[in-house]
């Protein structure tokens, strides 16, 4: 049984002791009531041994079933992989809403917080909410061997694609600025995102000329992953590569003060595109209309459909973390699918 005893100059209760049940037993640290106040002091005891009975008897699910939603969010935000800034964001506006609720039911959490505050959102933007809430809950449970739960994703429409002709490619990379020619090669040939380009560094943790492979360290999706060098990306690495004396570390791409470009994925607040002004103008020399940086990579999907690569290959190439993402680019004209049907006879 736990015991208290009064302590300092203000009498502060404090408690301690064990709680058993059968041959199993959890030993409780001493800890402060925070009052000198018999009954008060009293009143808490009792009620952790009845917390730490109902843990005995019923295992980890006791600790979810008395939890709230602001102890998920705790072991969200300090696990070792911390979360990107704007789902820091969006747990710190959920928090202030359902962070006294119970996690014993987080589907009704759930349709609290998103009546109440994303009635207004698009449904892309309601489904990263919901994606954290469930990440966040999901992570205070397996820290207890508990299997996951599941809120219904919201159904929402992504299903932009847009590539360009080999002729406006090579005419729109023509069009950057020198020093962003390459970047460009790289984020049309690797099918990269912007970002994880923009990082890249020299060596087999990178940019890794002696083997001809690219490794992205840090990627949206959380995987590393490797990719072979294309041979066009190669040819504008490979100068740049020499002229710097042939470095094992250090950023590839630097903008035109010759400085690393800015990693906004570690910005308060992310967002934005440090190619935005180079990418406009470039578009605007070559006539291309509405094409942004981000479309290299759909123009990237597209074509390996179009060269015949598989979805799932794609997928690992590109680093999605699902098909579902891929399958958009699987409505591509292709010349291997008017194959296909011939063979049908």
């Amino acid at each position: 049984m736990l015991s208290m005893r009064q302590r300092g100059k203000a009498q502060i209760y404090y408690i301690r002791g064990s709680v058993s049940l059968g041959s199993k037993r959890i030993d409780v640290p001493e800890f402060s009531s925070g009052t000198s106040d018999r009954d008060a002091a009293t009143y808490l005891k009792n009620e952790r041994e009845t917390e730490l009975t109902r843990e005995l008897m019923f295992g980890p699910r006791a600790q979810v079933a008395r939890a709230t939603i602001a102890d998920a969010f705790h072991e969200y935000l300090t696990k070792p992989e911390r979360p990107n800034s704007s789902d820091v964001i969006r747990v710190g506006k959920m928090n202030d809403f359902v962070g006294e609720m119970s996690m014993e039911n987080p589907h009704s959490v759930w349709q609290k917080f998103r009546e109440a505050h994303l009635v207004e959102h698009a449904p892309a933007g309601q489904d990263r909410y919901r994606s954290v809430l469930q990440a966040a809950i999901n992570v205070y449970r397996k820290n207890r061997n508990l299997e996951p739960i599941r809120i219904a994703t919201i159904s929402f429409k992504n299903k932009r694609v847009r590539f360009l002709s080999r002729e406006q490619r090579d005419l729109l990379i023509a069009s950057y600025a020198p020093h962003v020619q390459p970047i460009a090669t790289v984020l049309c040939f690797q099918g990269c995102r912007t970002q994880e380009g923009l990082q890249l560094q020299w060596g087999i943790g990178g940019v890794d000329m002696e083997r001809g492979t690219i490794f992205f360290a840090r990627t949206k999706s959380g995987e590393p992953r490797t990719v072979a060098m294309h041979p066009r990306v190669r040819a504008v690495l490979e100068p740049l590569w020499e002229s710097r004396g042939r470095p094992s570390d250090g950023h590839v791409f630097l903008n035109i003060d010759g400085k690393p470009y800015q990693d906004t994925r570690d910005a308060k607040i992310q967002g934005g595109n440090p190619l935005k002004s180079a990418h406009k103008t470039a578009c605007k020399r070559a006539k291309i209309l509405d094409f942004t940086p981000h479309d290299w990579r759909h123009h990237w999907a597209s074509h390996c459909v179009m060269a015949g690569i598989v979805l799932l290959t794609i997928q690992i190439m590109g680093g999605w973390k699902s098909l579902r993402m891929v399958e958009r680019y699987a409505a591509v004209d292709t010349p291997h699918q008017h194959d296909a049907v011939l063979k049908i006879t």
